[in-house]
């Protein structure tokens, strides 16, 4: 360390005084509350079980119409499954 440095070091270690004003006010503000943010709307369910339920549901009208008609939707599979040539 050079002499600059020593000397640099010693003036900032040296204990600096508090002035304070003989007239007026002198507060201090010390926080230490947290900071909250936005609260954010968060869904209840996810996308995918959203996604699950609609093909559930899907299927099951599916399934519903298929017992409602069993003449037709029996015919129309024996012709979607019929070669046509």
């Amino acid at each position: 360390m050079t002499t600059v440095e020593r000397e640099l070091l010693k003036k900032v270690n040296e204990k600096i005084d508090l002035i304070e004003p003989t007239t007026g006010k002198l507060f201090f503000e010390h926080k230490t509350e947290l900071i909250f943010c936005k609260p954010h709307l968060m869904p209840l369910k996810t996308q995918a079980l959203e996604r699950l339920e609609e093909m559930h549901r899907e299927t099951a009208r599916q399934l519903q119409k298929k017992r409602n008609n069993p003449e037709k939707s029996t015919s129309q599979e024996q012709q979607a499954s019929s070669p046509s040539t």
